[in-house]
């Protein structure tokens, strides 16, 4: 295990890469509340062996002189987002939103972009109350993921949320999203608007299974979920 944390540690540091970023400059901003923008990295190779010896016919200067453009996206300057998972009576908590990304409905645990000012754990709960009307009564955060560690500058922490009581405002947040299934049923599927539903494991399991559970960040936040549950 020390050698991995090594290795790892070298790749975060790029003593290993030899990447180096020569300048970062903002090609489009969005205007809206994310912030959405597009950055142009110029990166070059200079350092890196591979690069001297990739190709015979190219000396050694000017293959260490190769630059290249990078682009990726960020969303809030790049500020940490966080994904709420949930849990009541051992049942999780799953949020239904239709996506203009992807065309699709989706079924997603809650999760929100960072706010200047507030710690994940505060933005997760505040994400909770927002979104379904539920107040956690204890919260921890289990490990952080990157959504597309290619393409975008960003890191979602994944935080567990106790919650003991009922939605504060009868189950509907303040985004418009359906009422609550408390009873952990499954939604019809006639319905088409935002819902909320609690759903067992096994559940989720057949959801996935299905193909029905496609988000990235939910599937992965489950995966941390269910291993950090199997290792207590």
């Amino acid at each position: 295990m020390a050698d991995v944390d090594n290795v790892v540690a070298s790749v975060r540091s790029g003593l290993e890469t030899g990447f180096v970023v020569n300048d970062e400059r903002v090609v489009f901003e969005g205007g809206d509340e994310s912030g959405f923008t597009v950055i142009e990295a110029d990166v070059s190779m200079a350092g890196r062996p591979e690069a001297r010896e990739s190709s015979a016919d190219v000396d050694e200067a000017s293959a260490a002189d190769e630059h290249m453009p990078i682009l990726f996206a960020q969303v809030k300057g790049g500020m940490p987002g966080v994904v709420c998972v949930a849990v009541r009576d051992g049942k999780l908590l799953l949020a239904r939103h239709w996506r203009f990304a992807t065309d699709s409905y989706e079924w997603e645990f809650p999760r929100s972009m960072g706010m200047k000012g507030m710690t994940a754990g505060a933005v997760a709960e505040e994400e909770l109350l927002r979104e379904t009307g539920l107040r956690a009564s204890s919260r921890r955060i289990l490990q952080s993921v990157h959504a597309d560690s290619c393409k975008l500058r960003d890191s979602i922490a994944v935080v567990e949320l106790a919650v003991d009581g009922q939605p504060v405002d009868g189950g509907v947040g303040a985004s418009g999203a359906g009422a609550i299934d408390a009873d952990g049923g499954r939604i019809p599927a006639e319905s088409r608007d935002s819902r909320l539903v609690w759903l067992s494991e096994e559940e989720i399991a057949e959801m996935i299974a299905a193909g029905d559970i496609m988000d990235c960040i939910t599937l992965a936040a489950y995966l941390i979920w269910r291993t950090r549950r199997s290792a207590e």
